[in-house]
């Protein structure tokens, strides 16, 4: 609009010049004299600023010629590569791998997302067990963006969990090395070393994970659990058990998982004592199928008061088979028979497992009844076969 309000102001300062009698210009130059109307003059100058004006523009749209057409080449390849990948998205949400994996690749060199194009190649090529391609494709993401190197690593990890969990961990350990805060990698090597029991390691990211908010208090508290219970598992000796377990808080050698190997721990060395209370303090505020295993397996302290403990709990686990396997054993050994039966067969009745007919068997036999161990010993190898079938 200012251009053609400017070009109407001339128009009109033109017309009015030309309805006035302006008289002549002259223009000496030399030798030369040259005589016009002032209407005239103004007429050339115009014209030849309009000229110029051309001349301009014409030679700025020919030095700019290329850089437009390497931009709308650009423009034009950026514009397949987004059809490419918006091709192989929907592709990948009807499972078809092959044609997900041949449209992301396609123009991936040319978008401006090239590192979704190749990582997302690289699972669906994996999705075939095309192992060479997610390789292949791996490799020029890393070349062609290296400043990436934590995003592609933590793809080139994911992707190999599964099939190769050692390699996938020194990946991680690496990309941890480097950037400790990157929680996804924090959070995905924790996973996969709680998954492959690699508890030392564990432990030296332990204090990260704690500061971090990647996992909730519970989880990182039962990782925690779990590296204590391997170190009380390890222990070689009574000494290095018991200085590893005084140096635990009270709370933390009341939770299952470290009291259970504990108790393993004492029961395998013949030093029980002591292992009854902590047992049933543990079971009072969380119940564990194995302390209740181990309970029945104890061998010290007065069975009388131990079976009384452990009907107790039957009030919130009457159809638990461990704790009625436990209470058949203590019955046993109170020489309560029947009961004994009972708290076996009822076992059985809910879970057939050999050790319980095993035990029911034994009870028999220190009942004195020979035969019907043996009827019991039949029955138990005629449910194992039926169970393997």
């Amino acid at each position: 609009m200012i251009k053609w309000g400017v070009l109407l102001l001339a128009v009109i300062l033109l017309v009015t010049v030309a309805l006035q009698d302006n008289g002549q210009v002259s223009i000496a130059w030399g030798e030369w004299i040259i005589e016009t109307s002032l209407l005239f003059l103004l007429v050339i100058l115009i014209v030849l600023g309009l000229v110029l004006y051309a001349l301009t523009r014409l030679w700025t749209t020919l030095v700019q010629l290329p850089k437009r057409w390497r931009e709308r080449r650009t423009l034009k390849r950026n514009s397949r590569a987004e059809q490419s990948l918006s091709k192989g998205l929907v592709a990948l949400e009807y499972g078809d791998w092959r044609l997900a994996e041949k449209q992301l690749i396609r123009s991936a060199k040319f978008s401006e997302q090239g590192l979704v194009h190749y990582l997302s190649a690289a699972k669906m090529a994996h999705n075939q067990s095309a192992f060479d391609r997610r390789n292949q494709y791996i490799k020029q993401a890393r070349e062609l963006f290296p400043d990436d190197v934590e995003m592609i690593g933590l793809v080139e990890a994911r992707l190999l969990m599964d099939s190769s969990p050692d390699h996938s961990i020194v990946i991680l350990q690496s990309l941890y090395k480097h950037n400790p805060k990157n929680k996804a990698v924090l959070k995905d090597l924790s996973s996969l070393l709680v998954k492959h029991e690699q508890w030392q390691s564990l432990e030296t990211i332990l204090p990260n994970l704690k500061k971090q908010s990647i996992l909730s208090k519970e989880e990182v508290a039962e990782i925690e659990e779990l590296i204590i219970a391997n170190k009380v598992a390890s222990a070689t000796d009574c000494e290095q058990l018991d200085k590893l377990w005084n140096s635990l808080k009270s709370k933390q050698q009341l939770q299952p998982k470290i009291l259970t190997e504990f108790v393993e721990q004492r029961m395998g060395w013949g030093n029980e004592n002591g292992l009854e209370t902590l047992i049933s303090k543990s079971l009072k505020n969380n119940w564990d199928n194995r302390l209740v295993y181990q309970f029945g397996r104890l061998n010290e302290g007065e069975v009388s008061a131990r079976l009384k403990t452990a009907q107790g709990w039957l009030v919130k686990q009457a159809e638990n088979p461990v704790l009625l396997l436990t209470l058949g054993r203590l019955a046993c050994q109170n020489q309560l028979w029947v009961t004994a039966h009972n708290y076996f067969k009822l076992s059985l009745q809910l879970q057939p497992e050999l050790e319980t007919y095993h035990a029911l068997a034994n009870c028999y036999e220190k009942e004195g009844l020979e035969s019907q161990a043996a009827l019991t010993y039949k029955t138990a190898i005629l449910a194992l076969q039926k169970k393997s079938v």
